[in-house]
């Protein structure tokens, strides 16, 4: 008895000791193969510099499918890593729309909708039927009096619901440390929009230009005004644009001046950086309103290729046919009977890159409008194809006829097809100035021949900057009305510009690899009554041995 009683004393101060400790240091183990609980250093400083209280409503709560009860555990599972590392951060899981009526529902996700969040469908089976419902995979950030919402639920096209949220799952630390940035840091670089060489609208990429003002102060920015204004001088000019971290320029369709191109590679030699949506080919789709359904793309001559020849790229003549193609939505019937129908057409070339680059990783397809394509050229600046053509593309050098009946033709198997053709490529690299040697346009006393670091993006297409235009109301960049596709149009220039601006690291989350195992609902359904009873009985079974174990020895002690 006396053993027993000191054994006892012994446990329950070993327990004591434990739980003290316990208290005392903790320490989390993320024991997962690909390290998913793991939070990044960026994260990690994020989530330390929440100096007063951070509340985060994740709308992942009820009656959620399978698919969402993942995304609702791993969202979870951060939230904790994101609390431990600081207090200050609170969270809790809601349902917005529990117990509620149906005009009271249609109340909260137009209040929703204010701040960019709607509602996805999600379908739960039980018992072999399907029942459909209103999800809301978002979260709301509250920090400071800022509010940001944050998307859980990333859009894949042509991605069955379980794809979409793997592909969310590894995007979900991305997606926080983000909205942790907005509300956290103020914003301190800047971007420069050209809007002087007719350029996009501003309703045309009305969109991308205010995603970008949640992190960057962006104006927009003339160059060629100085040849007819006396009182400004390009130097003046060059001053100014130096100020800006970063010059954008959607799709020019005038001829830059060789003041204009001085400047922005005097501007590059300083240390700027400039992503240029550069379109060579003159050709829309109103070229094809005619009876025969004919247009001519024509090169565009935009100036450019001394000034791209110097950096190591060149915009070639001819525009792509693809046969990995968006849909071209054309009216079918007439009158009220009149649909729209999408048809693969050649000339939207799709894009989606297996690469480990930031700008890339698990990047959706980006979508092309009467492409042209990129040259690399030798010389000392680093080069990455960014996006690419399919390798069965062909290339029709300009001017080319493009008519309506090449849909129902399928690309000449005998043509010559030239494999992958860059159409988007990021330089970087101490450039060289395309003036060295030459004649100045005009002069400076502190013109430079060889540049700080900088980098270069260049797109062979000005489209993939333009968002699509309802009743006078800019759409999400990358979506098209007439076929309901999502692109990742957007979600490329944002990374683009990330990269380029980057100087929180924010942009290297995307890169984390998570896979994420998920249940055979069929199978489970028909194995459901195995599952059961192996559950039900198996405890029962290895309870009974136990017992059976136990009374042998005990009787086998006390009989000797």
């Amino acid at each position: 008895m006396k053993k027993i009683v000191i054994s006892l004393i012994v446990i329950v101060a070993a327990l004591v000791l434990i739980n003290y400790g316990a208290s005392k240091w903790y320490e989390r183990f993320d024991l997962t193969k690909d390290q998913r609980y793991t939070l990044s250093p960026v994260a990690t400083q994020l989530a330390q510099s929440v100096e007063s209280t951070m509340l985060i409503d994740v709308f992942l709560d009820g009656e959620l499918p399978p698919e969402f009860r993942k995304l609702q555990s791993e969202t979870q599972q951060l939230l904790e890593e994101y609390a431990a590392v600081n207090k200050n951060i609170k969270f809790n899981f809601v349902n917005p729309t529990e117990d509620e009526s149906t005009e009271a529902v249609e109340q909260i996700t137009m209040r929703l909708a204010q701040y960019g969040i709607k509602p996805a469908m999600a379908t739960i089976m039980e018992g072999g039927k399907s029942t459909k419902v209103v999800v809301f995979p978002w979260a709301i950030m509250v920090y400071n009096g800022k509010t940001t919402a944050v998307p859980l639920l990333k859009t894949v096209a042509r991605a069955t619901m379980e794809e979409r949220v793997n592909s969310s799952i590894q995007q979900l630390e991305y997606q926080f440390a983000d909205g942790m940035s907005k509300v956290i840091h103020e914003k301190s670089k800047t971007i420069a929009v050209l809007r002087d060489s007719g350029e996009l609208s501003d309703l045309q990429i009305r969109d991308f230009i205010k995603t970008l003002q949640q992190y960057y102060r962006v104006a927009p920015f003339g160059i060629e005004f100085v040849k007819v204004n006396d009182s400004v001088t390009p130097v003046d000019v060059l001053n100014q644009l130096n100020k800006f971290d970063l010059v954008i320029e959607p799709k020019p369709t005038v001829a830059f001046s060789e003041t204009k191109n001085y400047i922005i590679d005097q501007y590059i030699m300083d240390g700027g950086k400039m992503l240029l949506a550069a379109d060579p080919i003159i050709f829309e789709n109103d070229s094809l309103a005619n009876p025969q359904s004919i247009g001519y793309g024509m090169p565009r001559d935009l100036n450019l290729d001394n000034l791209l020849f110097k950096y190591g790229l060149r915009l070639n003549n001819g525009i792509v046919k693809d046969e990995r193609a968006g849909g071209l939505a054309l009216a079918t019937g007439q009158g009220r009977n009149t649909q729209y129908e999408a048809f693969d057409w050649p000339y939207y070339p799709i894009s989606k890159s297996d690469s480990d680059n930031p700008i890339t990783k698990n990047l959706e397809e980006v979508k092309f409008e009467y492409t042209g394509t990129i040259d690399t050229l030798k010389n000392s600046i680093k080069k990455t194809v960014l996006l690419s053509t399919s390798p069965d593309t062909q290339i029709k050098i300009l001017p080319a006829a493009i008519s309506l009946a090449e849909l129902d033709q399928p690309i000449d198997p005998l043509a010559t097809k030239v494999g992958e053709k860059p159409l988007a490529v990021l330089a970087e690299g101490s450039f060289t100035s395309a003036y060295k040697n030459r004649v100045k346009p005009f002069e400076m006393s502190n013109s430079r021949d060889e540049g700080k670091e900088s980098a270069i993006v260049l797109i062979a297409d000005g489209d993939v900057m333009k968002n699509q235009i309802d009743g006078g109301k800019a759409q999400e960049l990358g979506y098209d009305m007439r076929t309901g596709a999502l692109y990742g149009n957007k979600e490329f220039l944002m990374n683009t510009v990330n990269y380029l601006l980057d100087d929180t690291g924010l942009i290297q989350l995307r890169s984390k690899n998570i896979t994420v195992p998920f249940l055979d609902l069929k199978k489970s359904y028909d194995e459901r009554t195995k599952w059961q009873m192996i559950n039900v009985l198996l405890p029962l079974i290895a309870v009974v041995i136990f017992g059976i174990i136990f009374n042998y020895l005990r009787r086998k002690k006390y009989s000797v």
